[in-house]
Order: structure tokens, then C-alpha cells, then sequence
């Protein structure tokens, strides 16, 4: 992809460049008026940030070999993000207690036109941008009153932070279109191998396709046309269980583009999904349970999203409300001397697979960048937006939201590495000697972990819980028996120091990641990873019974004939 790449500073004009965009240029020239305009009111912004994204999708749907969905749509919207006040205090500043009736919101947005006409996009634009001021101003008297009232923030750093003004400008692209007989046909046929699973209650298979063009202009120079396509094909099974356990299974590729996808590609992940509930449907129950476990590598990059990623996101290392459970630790050791971590959004792929969490400048104008958080067990710093926190006044390039929503600082693709790696048979080993050390009846394996969740707030435990899909029990003769029912559950420090040893295998996992800035995709990358201690539940569970009439089939008919007149 061929990219405009160069840097300037400016205070507060966007200087025009020669690009021939029409909604770039004319967020430019309604930034810049609009801006210069304000600063003859009594309360002027400081800093503004206009940002048009547009995504074009379409997706389409087969369950059991029938076609159920074949949809397109295109559609863009406007965020905007005007500060009031200056850079150690706006009106994005945290209000303590002030009560959520009392708030006004801090970030702005709308939908605007499709076309390419200036004048349109620009009374769109304008809109919000006289709404933002408005509200910004409100917003910043009644800090300003709440401030003297309360008690002042442990953390003193400024509200925002300054950056290098640059353009970026990507060419646009053009994707093949999925809405084709072949497409259709092969998804059709994998959708209709699942038929052969009488298990299988419910399935679809997805083909989803978007494209996501972003524009941003800031009054700090920046200038952004970033275009990222992305594609997922998905194969879905799911049943109930006899005790009424919902039971599902879902196989996924995600990348860039369909080069190279055929209908083995599809059938494979049906295979895989299919086998997969079928083992799931006999397999046990497992109890409650402490011991020993083993995370594949894909399980393991979910793992440390959850407990790790979301806790070295900067914002929360200044937000009152949070546990802020490695603010202090800076420095510190907080893993084995083995265990390192990085968060790079620059990179695009890890060994031939494409990387969700991929982006070039952040939804705050600054540069994306490779982090290091943790180097040999010891934590060296946080993902960075361009809100500062001690100790870290800049940005990192981290600061990211879903269109319509404000920004906060964001994992892009989180990469954990180990030392003193092992072969996984070595692992396994391992894990078998710990076993018996520990004089436990089985260990676990888990396989594959579909999500999770993680409490960071200080009104609740700061504690995880991650959903495995496929879990092995793993006894000290080395048999293994897949079991179900379980979520995975614990707090985070704790975990961290159980670690015990590395593979030299790792997986990636692709996904979306959901928190206060919406919906954001991501990446986490690992190896097998070996830990003494973990603590399972029982996972909730429906009451429904499995259903009583056998799914209609071809024979109904015959069985039928000659019945009751």
C-alpha cells in the first residue's frame, strides 16, 4: 500500500495539503474556522480534533446449506473533541462525585453524509462542533466549582498532552466483492457439511468483509487518511447437554483479505468446530478445583488481555475509580524473570498470520508505537494516550475508541514472550511432575479460551474471569480426558507469580476487545505457558432440557403415509 508520510509542527492551523480528498479537505477548512473563530470567546479551546470514519461491510450467513442473511451497508459518522481550558486543566477533567445527573459528556458525534460534496460535510461538522463547544464549556465551569469542593486527585498530571503534527495519507482501496455465486456456493457447502452432525442443534457460517477508511485532522497539524480492511469466515455450532449445559463451539480465520481461502479452508474450520461439540456433549463435568494447569499458547494470549492488558492501560493508572493495581509497581518485578511483554500495533503479522491489533496513528493524531511493558519479570511502563499519568507525560500512540465514543489508551497487539523455552512435550512433563509434587488428583489443560472479563474498578474485587472452551483433565500417568463446565477465575498478582515455565510454541489470538471506548480490534500473542496454581468454577448454566421431537429428515413423509385420516 503505497502512504504519504511527512512531518510538520503546527499551533493551531491544519495546513491544507495536496491531497485531492474532498471530506479531507473540508474538515480541514472547518476545523481551522471553527477554531479560529472560538478563540475570541471568552472561554476559547485549546486543542480540537475532528475525525470522519467511514466503514463499508457485508456479510453473509448459510445455516444448514440455506442462505439466511446477504447484507451490505456503508455508512460514516463524525466524532469530534474540542478542549476547553488549557492543558493541565479542561474539561475532560475527572469530576469526583459530581454525581452522573450533574455530568456532561466529553466527546461528540454524529452521522454524516455519504457524498463527496464539501459544503454538506462541512454543515454537518459544524453542528457538532457548536454542540461540543457548548457542552465543553458547561462541562468546564462546573469542574471548576466541583474542584473547590473536593478533595484534590492523587495523581497532579496535566488533562493532555502536545504531539508532533504529521501527515499520513494511504491510498484508498477497493475490495473484491464477496457477493458472488462462488462465494456463495462454498459457504452453501460448508454450511450443509454440518447436516451430518445429528448432535448439532444450531450453526451458521459467516463470511463478514469490511473496510474502514478513517480521516483525522487535529489542530496540532496531524492529518490522517488510514484505510484497514479486514475479513473473518466463521463457523458456529452449538447444542444443549442433557444436564441443560448450552454447549458451543466457534472456529474463526481473520486477515486482511480472502487470498487464499478456498472451500477447504472453510471445511476445516467445520470439521474442527464439529468434532469439537461432539466431545464437548460426552465429556464430564468438572468440579470446582485448585491445581496445576497448562495454557496453550492461544488460551495464554487471552489470559494475559485479560489480566494483564487491561491493567496497563494508562488512563486507568489516574482514574480515581480504579484499583489501580500495578500504578506502584513501575520497576518492580510483577513475573518470573523469564516473562516479557511488549505491545507493538505496528506489527502486521506474526509468522504469516495477520494481526488484528495492526494500525498506524492512533484515534488521537499521535503515531502508533512499540511498547515495552514488561522486560524479564519487571514492569517498565503503561500503554500511553495522550491523557499523562506520573511519571509518563506522553503519549505512546495507544489512544483508541470505536466510532461515536471518546478515547482511552488501549491495547493494540500485546506480545508475551519466555525465556528458557521448552519443547510442549517438556511442558507436559512439567506439568506432571507438579502433579504429583502437589499430591493433586489430575492437572488441567486449556486448550482454547473463547473470552473473558476483568474487574479493574475499586468498588468491586479486582479480579478475572476467563472462559475456556476445551479443557483437559490431565492425570499423573499422563492420560487425559476433555472435561466441561468450567471458567477459569482468580486475581491478578497472585496469578502473575504462578507462572512457572515457557514453551517455544505461540499462537495468536484475534479478536475485539470491548471497554469504555467501545469496541476495538486486537491481538494477543503467547506460548504455552505452565502455571502452579489456578482456580476453576462451575460455569452457569440453563435448565432446558435437550429437545424432544427428532429434527425432521427426509424419511418424515413415508413414516406419515397411511396415518390418521
Amino acid at each position: 500500500m503505497n502512504l504519504l508520510w511527512l512531518s510538520f509542527f503546527s499551533l493551531a492551523q491544519a495546513t491544507p495539503n495536496s491531497v485531492d480528498d474532498p471530506v479531507l479537505n473540508a474538515m480541514l477548512v472547518e476545523l481551522n474556522r471553527s477554531f479560529d473563530y472560538l478563540q475570541d470567546q471568552e472561554t476559547p479551546p485549546y486543542w480540537m480534533e475532528i475525525a470522519i470514519t467511514e466503514n463499508r461491510s457485508h456479510g453473509i450467513k448459510f445455516t444448514d446449506g440455506a442462505l439466511m442473511s446477504n447484507k451490505g451497508s456503508r455508512e460514516r459518522m463524525v466524532d469530534v473533541d474540542v478542549r476547553v481550558g488549557d492543558w493541565t486543566l479542561d474539561n475532560t477533567h475527572q469530576m469526583i462525585d459530581g454525581g452522573w445527573f450533574s455530568d456532561e459528556p466529553t466527546h461528540f458525534n454524529d452521522d454524516v453524509p455519504l457524498g463527496d460534496d464539501p459544503l454538506l460535510l462541512r454543515k454537518y461538522i459544524w453542528k457538532v462542533v457548536d454542540q461540543g463547544y457548548r457542552t465543553s464549556v458547561r462541562r468546564l465551569i462546573k469542574l471548576e466549582s466541583n474542584r473547590s469542593l473536593k478533595v484534590e486527585m492523587e495523581d497532579q498530571s496535566d488533562d493532555w498532552s502536545p504531539t508532533e503534527g504529521f501527515s499520513l495519507i494511504e491510498d484508498m482501496v477497493e475490495q473484491p466483492s464477496i457477493d458472488t455465486d462462488e462465494w456463495k456456493d462454498l459457504l452453501r457447502t460448508c454450511s450443509a457439511s454440518l447436516l451430518d452432525n445429528e448432535n448439532i442443534l444450531s450453526s451458521s457460517v459467516r463470511l463478514n468483509q469490511d473496510l474502514e477508511t478513517r480521516w483525522i485532522v487535529t489542530t496540532d497539524g496531524v492529518q490522517v487518511r488510514e484505510v484497514r480492511p479486514h475479513v473473518r469466515l466463521a463457523v458456529m455450532t452449538s447444542t444443549i447437554a442433557e444436564d441443560g449445559m448450552e454447549l458451543d463451539t466457534y472456529e474463526y480465520i481473520d486477515a486482511n483479505s480472502t487470498e487464499g481461502w478456498t472451500l477447504d479452508t472453510c471445511l476445516e474450520l467445520a470439521d474442527t468446530a464439529s468434532t469439537a461439540l461432539d466431545a464437548l456433549l460426552e465429556a464430564p463435568v468438572v468440579d470446582p478445583f485448585v491445581g496445576p494447569a497448562i495454557l496453550r499458547g492461544k488460551a495464554a494470549a487471552v489470559f494475559f488481555h485479560e489480566i494483564l492488558g487491561h491493567r496497563i492501560e494508562g488512563h486507568r493508572q489516574k482514574d480515581e475509580d480504579e484499583g489501580q493495581t500495578l500504578t506502584d509497581k513501575v520497576g518492580q518485578p510483577i513475573f518470573p524473570d523469564f516473562i516479557s511483554v511488549i505491545d507493538d500495533p505496528t506489527r502486521t503479522q506474526f509468522e504469516g498470520i495477520d494481526l488484528n491489533g495492526h494500525y498506524r496513528v492512533d484515534d488521537e493524531g499521535v503515531k502508533a508505537q512499540q511498547v515495552s511493558i514488561v522486560e524479564n519479570g519487571v514492569l517498565q511502563g503503561f500503554l500511553m494516550g495522550r491523557s499523562p499519568v506520573e511519571n509518563f507525560p506522553a503519549s505512546n500512540g495507544h489512544g483508541r475508541r470505536q466510532t461515536g465514543y471518546g478515547t482511552v489508551a488501549r491495547q493494540g497487539n500485546l506480545m508475551v514472550t519466555g525465556d528458557d523455552a521448552v519443547s510442549y512435550d517438556a511442558l507436559k512433563a512439567q506439568l506432571i511432575a507438579e502433579i504429583k509434587r502437589q499430591e493433586k488428583p489430575f492437572g488441567l489443560i486449556f486448550d482454547d479460551i473463547s473470552g473473558g472479563f476483568t474487574f479493574t474498578g475499586r468498588n468491586s474485587p479486582n479480579s478475572y474471569v476467563v472462559k475456556p472452551v476445551t479443557v483437559w483433565r490431565v492425570y499423573p500417568d499422563g492420560r487425559e480426558e476433555m472435561v466441561r463446565g468450567v471458567d477459569m477465575i482468580g486475581t491478578p498478582l497472585i496469578t502473575f507469580s504462578r507462572i512457572m515455565a515457557a514453551s517455544d510454541e505461540y499462537q495468536v489470538f484475534n479478536g475485539m476487545c470491548g471497554a469504555e471506548s467501545g469496541w476495538v480490534p486486537v491481538a494477543a500473542v503467547a506460548p504455552d505457558l505452565l502455571i502452579q496454581e489456578v482456580e476453576i468454577q462451575r460455569r452457569s448454566k440453563d435448565h432446558d432440557k435437550p429437545p424432544l421431537l427428532e429434527a425432521p429428515s427426509l424419511n418424515d413423509d413415508a413414516k406419515t403415509n397411511g396415518g390418521a385420516q
